[in-house]
């Protein structure tokens, strides 16, 4: 088989919701790996907040941000950030509707201090424990109390929203996409803001074209509205068993869940350990 380069999501794909990355998918990770494959972390997550775990692995290049930042062994390659006058907006709007929000920038999450505390208490009701909201989510939060003074917020994320993704999108404008949350199962309340033309698969491009790899030996594998461009942009689309159901239509194969060694039977049908 000739070298694939692998793009994978990390919650509900490499991780599950507790953070915890089955044994299953590291002894697939290092299989693959061993047989000379490229592996390429793609999350929307900013690298910051990439659990130390994987980073450790040593991927073979990061698309994070949901394709606002992108490297390549080990270097950065390109970087997009909010601009301060859209950044206002954006801010206004979440402070106007009463939501959780938090920044995602480069050098971590940024929150307010009330944000903050909403936010683990999200997570508490929704099943973490504190050792888990700290450990997964709130490890190194910066409380700003004026957050539109950030210049490196690459993108957004909101909780608890009593205004619908469809009508938060509306009210951005053109330069934000809104789409519904890819952590949990709350994609109606709970959502993310990336900057339009800035998708998982525009950094995949990027780090193809840095690596001198081609889109036809690419695999794709992920489960939220995230990842729809990115199994959309792959040579070959692997859903987890857990997927959103949009994510399985547009599928080539669909795997078991992410605790049920969805990874790892993926790799294997694949005939990437061969």
């Amino acid at each position: 088989m000739c070298r694939k380069t692998i793009f994978l999501d990390i919650d509900g794909t490499l991780m599950n919701f507790w953070g915890q990355l089955p044994e299953s998918a590291e002894i697939a990770l290092k299989k693959a790996k061993e047989k000379g494959h490229r592996l390429v972390l793609c999350t929307g997550r900013t690298k910051p907040e990439i659990y130390p775990k994987l980073l450790n692995m040593n991927f073979d290049g990061i698309v994070a941000a949901a394709g606002a930042y992108v490297e390549c062994d080990g270097k950065e390659i390109y970087r997009h950030v909010v601009t301060p006058d859209k950044l206002a907006r954006v801010v206004d709007c979440f402070e106007n509707h009463g939501v959780i929000y938090t920044l995602q920038t480069g050098q971590g999450l940024v929150m307010t201090k009330e944000s903050r505390e909403r936010f683990f208490r999200h997570f508490l009701d929704a099943g973490l424990t504190e050792k888990q909201i700290y450990e997964v989510m709130v490890s190194d939060v910066t409380i700003e109390n004026d957050p539109r003074i950030r210049t490196d917020v690459e993108k957004l994320a909101y909780y608890e929203s009593a205004v619908l993704v469809e009508d938060i999108q509306k009210e951005l404008g053109g330069y934000f996409k809104v789409e519904g949350a890819s952590y949990g199962s709350d994609t109606v309340n709970n959502g993310e803001v990336t900057c339009s033309g800035e998708t998982k698969a525009t950094g995949m491009a990027r780090y193809l074209s840095y690596a001198g790899e081609v889109r036809e030996n690419t695999i794709g594998v992920g489960d939220g509205p995230n990842d729809l461009e990115m199994l959309s942009f792959t040579g070959f689309a692997v859903a987890m068993g857990n997927a959103k159901p949009q994510i399985k239509t547009i599928a080539d194969y669909i795997t078991s869940d992410v605790d049920q060694d969805g990874l790892y039977k993926a790799f294997q049908y694949l005939k990437l350990y061969e």
